[in-house]
């Protein structure tokens, strides 16, 4: 069937937009020059992402289907944790395919997943060497693995309730699909059972620089400059603001603010990030603390207090070890850290006051063959909704003797 003739008008003024953005980008921002090979870096599989379809159509299951194109999004292009098989990919921002399948004048709005024409014709203008389409039925997740415009493989899986992580759900569904494997899956956050232990948590020093965001206050440049708010390529150190300067914050920026303007009671300062519906339903809005160094093989526990008027908030306790290779400069230590271990707590809902998050890690590499890690980085991650996320108290702790 042909297409209609608007479809090339939405499409010519699609790729004018790209060429456009594009232009402007090399204009005002220098494209960095290396003189390493182009072969040095092996070329990752392009992968899509498809909306995921709510069967029977209910709100609750259409925020599920959401959930879970989130997460399988992340665990094959920018989890560290996907090892083996095929690795990362290199996969299509979400947003941008949602725009593309627009112009397309293609739904996925409906109870199943668009027929077969309109599905070659998505996977022709796509391009990608593979997708994935999904469908939510009740707590049944169903995947279906395109290889270019064949079907390889589908996979099953029943979600758990809400009270308990997907995490291992989506994992073991995705290694069944693809082969990809994944390591550190962790069923217990916390133990507070050894009595000894707890001792030594509740008095050895806080290893994180500026844990409660009060530095900023101090800073000429009134900065939290142990802190780095990620906006995909966009990172700066999160500004302090006033009471009425904080709600004003701009949509997907991360500031200090006083912990008064998370609505509820408390003194001093805190992390606010706000978001709005397109980035917390893409890649989210992230704040990465500086470097703390570790020893390898010790356990240790991270704790922190947060409160989510909607996104969830996920935190990642990223290890790195030094791995210089031939092409980076050996004196620059962000040119020489590797991550090589990456913990994942369980992520949090939207709440009503400050809760406490903890988890007891212990930072180590999976081969013996690989450099022991000295250094994590705290990563809080919001994402899913719109909204707030507040976060105070952070703390990293070595348990062991």
């Amino acid at each position: 069937m042909p297409l209609p003739s608007r479809f090339f008008v939405r499409l010519r003024v699609l790729r004018a937009f790209v060429v456009t953005s594009l232009a402007l980008i090399a204009q005002t921002k220098p494209v960095a020059t290396s003189t390493a090979p182009a072969a040095t870096q092996p070329k990752k599989p392009t992968l899509a992402v498809l909306p995921f379809i709510a069967a029977t159509g209910d709100a609750k299951e259409k925020d599920l289907a959401t959930r879970m194109r989130f997460a399988v999004s992340q665990k094959l292009s920018s989890d560290m944790n996907a090892v083996v098989a095929n690795g990362t990919y290199d996969r299509m921002d979400n947003l941008e395919l949602d725009n593309l399948i627009s112009a397309l004048q293609i739904s996925f709005g409906g109870k199943s997943l668009p027929d077969d024409d309109d599905m070659q014709k998505l996977l022709a203008a796509l391009d990608t060497e593979f997708t994935i389409a999904g469908t939510v039925k009740g707590r049944q997740l169903s995947l279906t693995l395109y290889h270019k415009a064949t079907v390889a493989k589908t996979a099953t899986s029943d979600i758990p309730p809400d009270d308990t992580s997907p995490k291992l759900t989506v994992e073991k569904t995705l290694t069944d699909l693809t082969g990809t494997a994944f390591a550190h899956i962790r069923d217990t956050e916390v133990d507070h059972s050894d009595p000894k232990v707890e001792a030594r948590a509740a008095t050895r020093p806080n290893l994180v620089p500026d844990p409660g965001f009060d530095l900023a206050a101090k800073d000429p440049k009134k900065l939290a400059a142990n802190w780095q708010a990620i906006l995909a390529a966009d990172h700066y150190a999160p500004p302090l603001l006033t009471t009425d300067e904080a709600k004003n914050l701009p949509a997907d920026k991360v500031a200090i603010v006083p912990k008064s303007a998370s609505g509820l009671e408390g003194d001093g300062t805190c992390l606010q990030l706000r978001l709005t519906r397109g980035v917390a339903e893409n890649n989210g809005l992230a704040c990465e603390s500086t470097w703390i160094p570790v020893e390898a093989n010790k356990k240790y526990r991270f704790s922190a207090q947060y409160h989510s008027d909607a996104p969830t908030l996920r935190v990642f306790l990223k290890g790195f070890a030094t791995k210089p290779d031939q092409f980076g400069d050996k004196n620059d230590p962000e040119a020489v850290r590797r991550e090589f271990y990456r913990a994942q707590v369980l992520p949090r809902q939207q709440n009503t006051k400050w809760d406490l998050i903890e988890m007891d890690f212990t930072p180590s590499t999976l081969k013996p063959t690989d450099p022991k890690i000295e250094w994590i980085r705290v990563d809080f991650l919001a994402y899913l909704h719109p909204g707030n996320v507040f976060i105070d108290d952070v703390s990293v702790k070595k348990l062991d003797e």
